[in-house]
């Protein structure tokens, strides 16, 4: 929600613009759907093309969908475009001497997974009487609220993941990577992690697990970026005021000009380019009601719902 923090997405676009590599890397899985993920990031990729940042830097930006299903890097036309994954240059076939790289994993390995995350999260629901529905994704499978406004405990969410893990930990036939996680209103299994994540984009990208720093908000066991914690250091943060500060205090340390004056509005914002002083506004507050005007994502499937104007 890049709208409602503009000091973050102009920070962003410092680290862009100062040579640093970008990744998302998020569980949320639409598979090459990119406009979904557009949808998602939409404040932000609107901050870029405003500011005008240049084909090399927009080239730095990366989008992991599906923890590390799916990659997507920014062109220059400011929209997200599907990586090759195979052949020459591919992400998949560059990586496959990591053990855990997606370009490994056998098709039929990975449905016996979803399979038991499927029914494993069905009894779950059955057995504590939960007001729920089990969802399935071609690389994961959800438990969210059957009604949005009953939303599900916080204890039931754990108590999910915790038997999600426990069960599937103890499957010798199935040896794929993944990740059980309680998303804050839904549960997700998802095959792979962010561990896989951050570890094919040090390879594909070319930078060492040193020179990398993955921020999340989900380090306990029952969260997905817990994974990451052996790849490369890690911030755990709580808000994404939080993530504004960290990247602040990078950008200071790498002597980058920020303005460290508090955004007076949350509807524009100035972007600043520390190479030429060039200056735009974004209007974000009509971006969102044209966004609102025709289409809402629902989060939990993907899916494109119309909405009345």
């Amino acid at each position: 929600n890049f709208e409602s923090n503009l000091t973050l997405a102009q920070y962003l676009y410092l680290l862009l613009k100062n040579g640093v590599t970008v990744a998302v890397v998020t569980a949320a899985g639409y598979e090459y759907n990119v406009e979904k993920y557009e949808y998602r990031l939409s404040g932000l990729l609107a901050f870029f093309k405003e500011g005008g940042l240049s084909e090399e830097d927009c080239e730095r930006f990366y989008l992991f969908g599906g923890e590390c299903n799916y990659l997507l890097r920014l062109g220059k036309d400011y929209k997200l475009h599907p990586v090759r994954e195979n052949g020459p240059g591919g992400w998949k076939t560059s990586t496959q001497y990591l053990p855990e790289s997606p370009g490994n994993w056998d098709d039929n390995e990975v449905k016996e997974f979803l399979d038991h995350a499927f029914k494993s999260i069905s009894s779950s629901i059955e057995e504590q009487n939960l007001r729920a529905t089990t969802i399935r994704k071609k690389r994961s499978v959800g438990m969210i609220p059957s009604n949005l406004e009953s939303p599900i405990p916080r204890e039931a969410l754990d108590e999910t993941v915790l038997r999600v893990q426990s069960e599937l930990s103890k499957l010798k036939s199935i040896q794929v990577p993944f990740c059980a996680f309680n998303g804050g209103r839904d549960v997700w299994v998802d095959v792979g992690n962010k561990r896989v994540g951050v570890q094919i984009l040090q390879s594909y990208v070319g930078i060492s697990p040193r020179a990398t720093l993955h921020i999340g908000d989900q380090f306990l066991n029952t969260g997905n970026d817990f994974a990451a914690r052996d790849v490369c250091p890690c911030i755990w943060i709580t808000s994404p005021d939080e993530t504004t500060y960290i990247l602040k205090k990078i950008l200071l340390e790498a002597n980058v000009v920020v303005d460290t004056e508090p955004q007076s509005s949350p509807i524009s914002s100035p972007v600043s380019d520390i190479n030429s002083q060039k200056s735009s506004t974004v209007d974000f507050s009509e971006l969102e009601r044209r966004s609102l005007a025709v289409t809402k994502m629902n989060v939990f499937t993907g899916e494109m719902e119309k909405v009345a104007n």
